[in-house]
């Protein structure tokens, strides 16, 4: 039933909170396209990572076998190859399983204690939930509807091997006696039901702390491996059908330790690394994280367990795979168009295009549309009063204004950049000759937009499918927050809601949404866990040093002045800007990638850009073309002390390396080594 007076897009994290039916529905497999993604379903662990909504949790869902029953027995293809769909899985959402508790109770009262004992009691209740779920997925396995999936898989499903497994698994030595006593698969899952409401009754202050679990804690992982080979000497599971263990929500257990320790040291994610550095091929993990959750990768949590990227595990970044590059197409539009198509579809609008994105929000749109369509009075104001021109040259390019003022804009910084060299007069200017020079054109024209709404003293205006998919910057949560603040425009702008799917929405309905999801995604900066509040006002110092300086920049000389570079060596020596700068990026407030300096003295270097979603809000471009700011460490220093982070600024020490190695190349450069 269509729902016109309701916004499609009111859930932003559809996918976790519905049926299994509707899950398949609403899933969109553009992701799977990727061959890392395809690792998920394949033997071997694999840390997921991504920002705030990049679609962890629907890949991983995936994994789950009540949906691929769904698949069978719908008309929905499954969308892996053949080969990704053989396999046993167990999960745990570490903040719906009960595992956060541990932050609320110091084990056995002994506060002194605690921060030592309660990583192997983490481990202990994680092992639990997971075998608990392991006979969960079993018996639907056994069950009438998962028949079927089993056949798929190669399971024998014989009812008396479940008692022999059963057997098996509670006489190993790995629960060091506490499932002494188990002989039937009934009985094996009421004993491990038990275990977990102890430790609940415990955690929630029902009861005192179970005097048996101090001589029977299990290593992290080790029950759940003998659990996957129990499965394969009985028979049910077949040796290359793999064991996939999910735990998703990592980023929830950094909460947990900062409540348990002072100085907030890694205790419960160091039991994962642990079981994912095992090297134990019986139990393949995927762990589902966001980006801060690592730190500045997985080595920085090794600890007492290592783990080794290409070895133990393979690192999936989404935020990487939606990247475009050179000879390398992104996948981030056509995922926009697969999940927007899908909610449309879900709310029972016909008529969905299979580019929904262009269908809804209309085509590109360029600076000379935005222009025409809303500057509409004072089209002189575009040509500065003063500048190294004559009134003639000035009356030539009010002229071009009126018929075009982003073309004006251009010609005004084209006499700037040029008068000094040549001979420049009013017929030169009604030629245009700026107009045939295609790149220097198009790398202006971002901040000639900027500059030309300034000057008419109006906001910039941001519609169409080229900005709603540029300013998601590949994160399909801040994509479909825009979807929510744009039809929550719609809805306000009628008596009822679309009747019939809405095209090419009125670009000032877009606008408004547009820098309403802007200011939103502002404001969520502070909300952020691990210095929130100054990242906000990081960015709000930057963002506002960004706008000033395309403003006043009327040579544009460097419009690619929306992001900053520095050299990596400077980075590196500090520390404190360091971290600062990798949390920005992790938390999804910055972008950074290597760049290549103009400067070859200014060495291997990083340059960083605000998300392209907070353009609106300080009204900059979000386009990156050019030359960056080329930042000095002691500005990024500044900004960070201007907006209240704190900082020991540019310490004595990192003054010191620096000298000495400017030092050192002084004397490279006047040794002139002829007979090298």
């Amino acid at each position: 039933m269509k729902q016109n007076s309701l916004n499609p897009f009111n859930s932003l994290y559809r996918t976790e909170s519905i049926s299994t039916s509707e899950f398949v529905s609403l899933f969109s497999p553009v992701l799977l396209k990727e061959s890392l993604v395809q690792r998920l379903f394949e033997p071997g662990n694999v840390i997921l990572c991504g920002l705030q909504g990049s679609g962890k949790s629907a890949l991983l869902n995936l994994l789950e076998p009540q949906v691929l029953v769904e698949y069978l027995n719908s008309s929905h293809t499954w969308p892996l190859p053949a080969h990704c769909s053989r396999f046993v899985a167990a999960s745990i959402t570490l903040r719906s399983s009960g595992a956060l508790l541990f932050g609320q109770r110091a084990i056995e009262g002994v506060p002194d204690d605690n921060e030592r004992v309660i990583g192997l009691y983490f481990a202990d209740f994680l092992n639990y939930w997971i075998v608990s779920d392991l006979i969960e997925k079993l018996q639907l396995l056994f069950s009438e509807d998962g028949k079927l999936l089993a056949s798929k898989i190669g399971l024998d499903t014989r009812p008396k091997l479940l008692d022999e497994f059963a057997l098996n698994l509670s006489s190993d030595a790995c629960w060091l006696g506490a499932l002494e006593g188990v002989g039937t698969f009934e009985q094996l899952k009421n004993a491990v039901e038990i275990r977990i409401r102890k430790y609940e009754n415990f955690l929630n202050y029902n009861s005192d702390f179970p005097e048996e679990f101090s001589r029977t804690k299990t290593g992290a992982g080790e029950p759940i491996a003998v659990a996957a080979d129990c499965l394969r000497n009985v028979g049910i599971l077949p040796d290359d059908v793999p064991v996939l263990v999910t735990i998703d929500q990592f980023e929830d257990l950094m909460d947990l330790e900062r409540d348990i320790s002072d100085n907030g040291r890694p205790i419960f994610r160091r039991v994962i690394w642990k079981m994912l550095g095992n090297r134990d091929d019986r139990v393949s993990y995927r762990v589902g994280a966001r980006l801060y959750s690592l730190d500045k990768g997985i080595h920085s949590l090794r600890g007492s367990a290592t783990v080794e990227e290409m070895r133990e595990v393979n690192v999936v970044n989404l935020d990487d795979l939606l990247q475009a590059r050179e000879s390398r197409v992104s996948l981030f539009p056509e995922f926009c168009d697969d999940v927007l198509r899908r909610r449309l579809l879900e709310a029972g609008y016909g008529g969905v295009a299979k580019k929904a994105v262009r269908q809804l929000f209309g085509p590109r749109a360029t600076p000379e549309k935005k222009v025409e369509e809303f500057i509409t009075k004072s089209r002189a104001n575009v040509v500065s009063r003063t500048g190294p021109f004559d009134h003639t040259i000035r009356e030539a390019l009010v002229g071009i204004a009126e018929r075009d003022p982003i073309s004006a804009k251009l010609g005004e910084a084209w006499v700037r950049q040029n008068s000094k060299k040549q001979a420049i007069s009013a017929t030169d200017i009604v030629r245009e000759p700026w107009s045939s020079r295609q790149w220097w054109k198009k790398e202006r024209k971002q901040q000639a937009l900027l500059q030309v709404f300034s000057a008419c003293g109006q906001k910039s205006v941001w519609y169409g499918s080229g900005d709603i998919v540029n300013l998601a910057g590949r994160n399909i949560l801040t994509f479909l927050s825009m979807c929510q603040f744009v039809w929550a425009e719609l809805l306000r702008s009628m008596d009822e809601g679309p009747i019939d799917l809405p095209k090419d929405i009125d670009p000032v309905i877009q606008t408004l949404g547009i820098n309403s999801a802007s200011d939103y995604w502002f404001r969520k900066i502070k909300a952020e866990p691990k210095g929130g509040d100054d990242r906000n006002r990081f960015v709000n110092e930057l963002g506002n040093f960004f706008r000033e300086k395309l403003l006043r920049d009327r040579n544009m000389s460097y419009p690619g002045n929306n992001g900053f570079s520095l050299p990596l060596r400077d980075v590196e020596d500090e520390s404190v800007i360091d971290d600062f700068l990798s949390d920005c990026v992790a938390f999804g407030v910055l972008e950074s990638r290597p760049h290549t300096p103009k400067s070859r003295s200014r060495g291997q270097s990083e340059k960083w850009y605000l998300s392209p979603i907070l353009s609106p809000h300080f009204q900059i471009p979000a386009a990156h073309i050019k030359e960056p700011y080329y930042a000095t460490i002691q500005e990024v220093a500044a900004w960070m002390k201007n907006s209240g982070v704190v900082t020991v600024g540019i310490s004595s020490d990192a003054r010191a390396i620096r000298r000495s190695r400017q030092e050192e190349r002084d004397t490279s450069q006047l040794q002139f080594p002829f007979d090298e």
